[in-house]
Order: C-alpha cells, then sequence, then structure tokens
C-alpha cells in the first residue's frame, strides 16, 4: 500500500502498478489488514484509472479475513535515509526518492509476509506519563513541531535523533481523525519517545511527544497541553500550537515541516518574536515545500535545516533558547 506522494515521487508508478493489477490482487488477498486497508481508502492505492473501483475489490476481497499486517511499503521524502529504526507497522521496505526500478521492487515486496512484535514499542497512552523519560519530569525544553504531508517520516527520524531528556515534544501534524491512533502507535515505534494522545488537558513531562486527538487543535498552556475544538481549515492548526507556545514564556524551539499551504508561518514568527528558535525544513528536501517556504519568509531569522540535521538543529535551538540572549 503506497501513500499519494510515492505516486509522485516515482514518475510511472502508478501506470505500471495499473498494468500489474491482478498480481497486486492476488498479494493483497494473500497477507490483508483489512481494519488499515478500509482506513487507507483514497489515499493508498496501487493505482491504475480504476482506483476506486481497485479499492472497492480489494476492501470486498479481504473483509472477511483475520485482522493480520499488510505489506506497507512507504516511499522517504529526499534526505531521509532508509534506516531500519523507521520501519514501522508492517512496512517491508522503505524507497527514498529517485529509487530506480521502482515499481519491480514494490511488486515483489508486496508478495513478502510481514512478521511483527520483535521489536519493543515505546508506550502509548490517552493521557499523560513517559516512556523515555520520567513520569511528570520537569520540562526544561519544549519543542513544537508543525508537519503535514510529506512530514511523517521527517518527524520520526528527527525524534529518533533527539535526546528526550528534560525535552518534551508537541506536535501539529495535520490528518484525518482516524489515522491518529495509527499514526501514534506508529511513531512511538519508530522513534522510542512515549507518545500521548491529548483528549482532554495533560500535564507535560520531558521524553515524550503530545500530539492531539483525532478532530482536535492542541495547544499548550504553561506546563499543560489541551485538545481543544478546531478553528481553522487545518486540522490540528500548527499556528495554533505555535502560538500557544510562543505565549508560555520560554517559548523553546519551533519547527515547521513538509506541507501544503501555509498553516505554521504565522505561528512560527510569534515564537520568533517571543524569543523562541525558529527551524524549517530545507524547502528543497520537502515533498511540498510551501509550508516551510511560507514559514521562512515569515521569519527570516529561522534556520533552513535538510532532515538528516534537523535533531541536531534542534538541541541547539533549544540550549540556545534556555540560555536566553
Amino acid at each position: 500500500m503506497l501513500d499519494e506522494h510515492a505516486l509522485r515521487i516515482f514518475p510511472g508508478l502508478e501506470g505500471a502498478l495499473a498494468n500489474a493489477g491482478a498480481l497486486v490482487m492476488r498479494s493483497f488477498k494473500a497477507t490483508p489488514n483489512p481494519e488499515l486497508l478500509r482506513r487507507h481508502a483514497g489515499v493508498a492505492v496501487v493505482g491504475g484509472r480504476d482506483k476506486p473501483g481497485l479499492i472497492a475489490r480489494l476492501e470486498r476481497a479481504t473483509a472477511t479475513l483475520a485482522v493480520v499486517p499488510a505489506p506497507v511499503i512507504g516511499a522517504l521524502p529526499p534526505g531521509v535515509p532508509p534506516t531500519r529504526d523507521l520501519l514501522g507497522p508492517g512496512v517491508v521496505d522503505l524507497l527514498p526518492a529517485g529509487t530506480p526500478r521502482a515499481p519491480e521492487r514494490i511488486l515483489l515486496m508486496a508478495r513478502v509476509p510481514v512478521v511483527t512484535g520483535a521489536r519493543p514499542k515505546a508506550p502509548v497512552s490517552p493521557a499523560g506519563g513517559a516512556g523515555r523519560g520520567v513520569p511528570g519530569a520537569p520540562v526544561d525544553e519544549l519543542v513544537a513541531v508543525a508537519s503535514s504531508t510529506g512530514g511523517v517520516w521527517v518527524v520520526g527520524a528527527m525524534l529518533r535523533d533527539l535526546p528526550p531528556s528534560g525535552r518534551a515534544v508537541v506536535l501539529a501534524q495535520h490528518m484525518d481523525a482516524e489515522f491518529v491512533s495509527f499514526f501514534a502507535r506508529w511513531l512511538s515505534g519508530t522513534s522510542g519517545w512515549h507518545t500521548v494522545v491529548v483528549e482532554g488537558e495533560v500535564l507535560l513531562g520531558a521524553g515524550s511527544i503530545y500530539l492531539p486527538a483525532g478532530g482536535m487543535d492542541l495547544v499548550v498552556d504553561g506546563d499543560r497541553a489541551r485538545a481543544v475544538p478546531p478553528n481553522s481549515r487545518y486540522v490540528p492548526s500548527a499556528d495554533r500550537l505555535l502560538s500557544s507556545v510562543a505565549s508560555r514564556g520560554r517559548p523553546g524551539v519551533g519547527v515547521v515541516l513538509s506541507g501544503m499551504g501555509s498553516d505554521g508561518a504565522a505561528g512560527l514568527a510569534e515564537l520568533v518574536r517571543a524569543g523562541g528558535t525558529g527551524i524549517c525544513q530545507e524547502p528543497a528536501t520537502a515533498v511540498v515545500a510551501s509550508m516551510p517556504e511560507s514559514a521562512l519568509r515569515a521569519s527570516p531569522a529561522a534556520r533552513a535545516v535538510p532532515p538528516d540535521t534537523l535533531a541536531q538543529a534542534v538541541a541547539m535551538g533549544a540550549h540556545r533558547s534556555h540560555a536566553g540572549p
């Protein structure tokens, strides 16, 4: 199963997969996950003009089968190396942008049975706590991240390399409500951070990453994070999250990653004006560059950083914010 940006970064992929539709159909009937398949209807496809019809046939063919992992191929944005730590639930292969013979490789991997459960995962909870951190540990550095299309893999790689001690992360990842629980489990296993899905109000603790429940925004108020009803077309709103962090007193670091539109630009500018550090994914490495481009225009003092050095830049930026001017 592929997300839409895979079809964009591998020219000709959709046609190649459509021509092999019968093979893909047989492959998915062998080891499907009906829940995952239905959740990805409309955004994960195997291509062709008959895309909706093919998804419907796959759903019908797998509706009565036991829930087991489906083969998932992750297509990575430029600048994100295909390390094993990024293998999320059901992922059997990672393809960097520009991978030659991608259709053949995808069709081959679609036949591979998936075995999961061997790698320990950090916990996911609907309320507070910490995995790699200490429950209730004070937060010395707060990192606020805005991410949308193409940013998921970058978030995972950045957190994997970012030391959690004394640090908490709040995340606005544009996402349909039904994907949030799956994303939280994937993010926890990928990064090793304890992942908290905020449904009401929770106390921030070091070593944890916080994201709002589906269909909600996330705001920070002092030492707490709250899920609140959305107030814009972007859900969750990056501007709203970053603005709330800016008013915290010690705003820390704001990070804007790949995505469509300008959400996060105004919030990052507010955070930088409040004395925080602004960091953006280098637009040339983004699947969709408009979010980091807009943020860099709004905050000329923000740094443009490639994905493989984002964690280092965040750690250095948090130290500067903590030390003050």
